[in-house]
């Protein structure tokens, strides 16, 4: 037998095995029917089919599925940011990792920010407390005041 004629045998030979390795492949409805998932356009009209169109097929139905999927995430996620948003949590953790707090931030940054919390310096006032406090401790009433809680009205 001569090279040529063995080496169209094995190749006849590789033919007839090839049936064999396609009937292997299992049909799982993975394969890919509509417009990818960053054409928008494509997948709103899909999204819109499933509420006005009776789907044809299961191929038709699992598209219009995946394509109303798309929007009902975006959806929800940004109901979840708003109501979170409008709304925030009490916490002291949200406070400081909320999506406003960056943007607060960031504000105060380049304009400056509200008074501060705490006091920075001594607050005075016109009241004498060592004063009112040993009239107090001593005679139990402040002397020259007329309150209103006298024993004498009663």
């Amino acid at each position: 037998m001569s090279l040529l004629a063995a080496a169209t045998r094995q190749a006849s030979k590789a033919h007839v095995r090839a049936p064999a390795v396609r009937l292997g492949r299992r049909y799982l409805g993975d394969t890919v029917v509509g417009p990818p998932l960053t054409d928008i356009q494509a997948n709103l009209k899909c999204a819109k089919n499933f509420f006005t169109k009776s789907a044809m097929s299961y191929g038709e139905y699992k598209q219009n599925c995946v394509s109303l999927r798309i929007f009902a995430f975006a959806g929800v996620t940004a109901g979840c940011v708003l109501s979170l948003m409008l709304d925030p949590p009490k916490s002291s953790y949200w406070v400081r990792y909320s999506p406003m707090y960056g943007i607060i931030s960031i504000k105060n940054a380049f304009i400056g920010s509200s008074p501060p919390l705490f006091l920075t310096k001594k607050v005075e006032r016109e009241t004498d407390v060592p004063d009112i406090a040993s009239q107090l401790i001593n005679t139990r009433r402040l002397v020259g005041g007329a309150g209103s809680d006298s024993e004498e009205e009663h």
